[in-house]
């Protein structure tokens, strides 16, 4: 029996243009019969009744079916939501640092970022953590710079902060430190005296014009990143305000709250700072406006000027030097750049993402420029070392006494002489750090970002899911469930793209051993030999991957490919997700009876108002809206926190 004063209530609170008063049209229309009723908890009730919640899935199915109530568009819900919940954090995409020099790139630096969340949290995190530690270490230098034994090298403690300023700026690209006629060791070591400022001149000229290519803070940022925080905080706020349990209403703010991770990243990437495009840090380097001395080649010992080749972006190995003992024109000479390229595999890169210009692809050049560093802090050690034991910078290596006449150019020699006084010998310089040789704070900085990364993908994913879930229906449906597919796809393409590194990484350390065993062996078949003609040459000195460095090459593309592929098509779930709960998509008996989660357990919510729907689930509600909030806050002030002091 049907109670017509209560039905009629609930008519009168209910939007007439909703799917809900729709199905309730057509249940009424039907005399409610064979109309299966159900309390708060989906057990069966006889009759309409104030415990009466709803219906279960299969009167749904059989009265209010797409087939019996077709899709209605609701332009002006539509409208509302989209500008709301949508469209500010779309357009705050635009300020995710991009920087990759391509627009395919670009595109992919967008999927990566917004298809995994967890992927560009860990990129930022490192690259702070990487800036905090590079600020401990050079602090050291610096303080070692300023002692009184270096009184006659006044300008090496502004070298060593601008070498500082460097390293930190450019982890966006793929920084090489070469010996290439021998130019590291002399950016290093010819810092000039009081009379003649040497390389000096030229490491604070490159800070300079890094600090003029850095990112500024534009009007257009800051108005989008308020758009989307004042957007958000004044929906929730007239949400509670007005419409209080309205089911739609936290619905759409679930949805609105798988994108708030936007703003600490965006935010984030402000307060730690990168370059404003994909060629400041080369230009920088290569500005020919101002040259700098390097080492002669034997027998002479007056350093020269030139453009320096010692910091280059450039992927793959550094070019090791010709292991002979005999010092000759060409000790310092390296091998052709085209023996260093390495091969694909079917095609792909087995660099991977670490030769990929971009901060996005911050995290595949952990262990790479971690490498790059050790190779500053320990060059400047060596120096600042021999300098404080008063030790010339002799042809044949540290010698004391040091003069107290440095010559017109200060510690002066060869490029062996050179390189030795700074601890690099003649062995050249490696770009990729072996296992065994990672030190333990790169490994901690790996846990600490992972765990950042975590926290921020989850605490805003988790509190969608919370949200959609608690909602009665309460169980996992369209909604919650997609949201739990996104974050558990974006969890997994970032483990994918780690991984990949890794293997990425190992591959690259075979490349590196067998150039270091032979400088000049060949890792790619000359082109010239055609294989179709009977004139081809026998290939001499090439190095042929075997099976096991094959398996290495092949997983670091595998997964590194497969980590991409998550990320394009979670990108394309979120924003699915997100304009159908927008358009009306999820309103229909399999998603609102939850029939995902519950199967024909399912049940919908039609007899309950917003101040019904308040009681039961407005406590998770704002429990989630909370978390979101306080997850958000937390991880901007850590990396406010992170790059301030840096």
């Amino acid at each position: 029996m049907i109670n017509q004063t209560l039905l009629a209530d609930i008519f009168a609170n209910t939007t007439k243009t909703s799917w809900q008063a729709r199905c309730l049209t057509q249940l009424n229309n039907s005399g409610f019969a064979n109309v299966g009723l159900v309390n708060g908890h989906g057990y069966s009730v006889p009759d309409l009744t104030s415990q009466t919640w709803g219906i279960d899935v299969d009167t749904c199915y059989a009265q209010c079916n797409s087939n019996i109530m077709p899709y209605q568009f609701d332009f002006q819900s539509f409208s509302s939501s989209m500008t709301n919940y949508f469209l500010p954090y779309l357009a705050l995409t635009a300020q995710l640092p991009y920087e990759t020099g391509d627009p395919w790139r670009n595109i992919m630096s967008f999927c990566l970022a917004v298809g995994s969340p967890a992927l560009v949290a860990y990129s930022l995190t490192i690259t702070i953590l990487n800036r905090l530690w590079t600020k401990r270490q050079f602090d050291i230098l610096r303080e070692k710079a300023g002692s009184d034994t270096l009184e006659s090298f006044p300008d090496f403690k502004a070298t060593i902060r601008s070498a500082q300023y460097l390293l930190q700026e450019a982890q966006q690209v793929p920084l090489r430190a070469s010996q290439e006629r021998g130019w590291f060791s002399s950016l290093i070591v010819f810092q000039g005296n009081p009379n003649v400022k040497g390389n000096a001149v030229w490491w604070r000229k490159l800070e300079e014009r890094l600090r003029s290519t850095r990112r500024g803070v534009t009007a257009s940022l800051v108005a989008q990143v308020a758009l989307a925080a004042i957007a958000y905080l004044f929906t929730v706020i007239a949400s509670f305000m007005a419409q209080l349990g309205d089911p739609a209403t936290a619905l759409q703010i679930s949805s609105g709250t798988l994108w708030l991770w936007l703003i600490p990243i965006v935010l984030g990437y402000i307060s730690c700072g990168t370059q404003a495009t994909d060629h400041s840090i080369e230009d920088d380097l290569s500005n020919a406006h101002e040259t700098a001395y390097f080492a002669p080649e034997p027998p002479h010992n007056t350093p020269m000027r030139a453009e320096q080749q010692g910091l280059m972006v450039r992927p793959g190995l550094s070019p090791q030097l010709f292991p002979h003992n005999t010092q000759t024109q060409s000790f310092f000479n390296t091998p052709n750049a085209l023996r260093l390229e390495i091969p694909p595999w079917m095609g792909a890169s087995v660099g991977g993402d670490e030769e990929l210009k971009g901060p996005i692809f911050n995290y595949a050049r952990l262990f790479t420029w971690s490498q790059l560093a050790q190779t500053f802090q320990s060059a400047f050690t060596a120096t600042l070392q021999n300098i404080s034991e008063k030790k010339r910078c002799t042809d044949n290596g540290p010698s004391p006494p040091m003069l107290q006449n440095l010559g017109p150019h200060g510690l002066t020699a060869d490029s062996r002489g050179t390189a030795r006084y700074c601890g690099i010998g003649t062995n050249g310089i490696k770009a990729y750090a072996k296992w065994a040789g990672m030190r333990a704070e790169v490994y901690r900085r790996i846990i600490g970002a992972s765990g950042a990364a975590l926290f921020l993908q989850w605490g805003t994913t988790g509190a969608s899911v919370l949200i959609a879930y608690t909602t009665p229906t309460v169980g996992l449906g369209c909604r919650s469930g997609s949201y739990l597919l996104y974050g558990g796809v974006a969890t997994l393409a970032w483990l994918f793209l780690m991984i990949a590194m890794l293997f990425s990484h190992a591959a690259m350390l075979r490349y590196q051993s067998e150039h270091i065993l032979d400088p000049f062996k060949q890792f790619q078949r000359d082109p010239s030999n055609n294989p179709n003609t009977n004139t081809t040459a026998p290939q001499q000195n090439v190095y042929e991957r075997d099976l096991s460095h094959s398996a290495l090459c092949g997983a670091a593309v595998l997964f590194r490919y497969l980590g991409k592929t998550l990320c394009v098509l979670n990108t394309a779930l979120l924003i699915i997700s997100s304009l159908m709960e927008f358009t009306g998509g999820y309103n229909n008996c399999w998603c609102e009876g939850n029939a995902f989660g519950m199967g024909s357990k399912g049940w919908v919510v039609l007899f309950k108002n917003s101040s019904d729907l308040a009681a039961a689930a407005s406590l998770p509600w704002v429990g989630g809206l909370v978390m979101t909030i306080v997850v958000c806050v937390a991880s901007y002030g850590f990396f406010w926190l992170g790059s301030s002091k840096t």
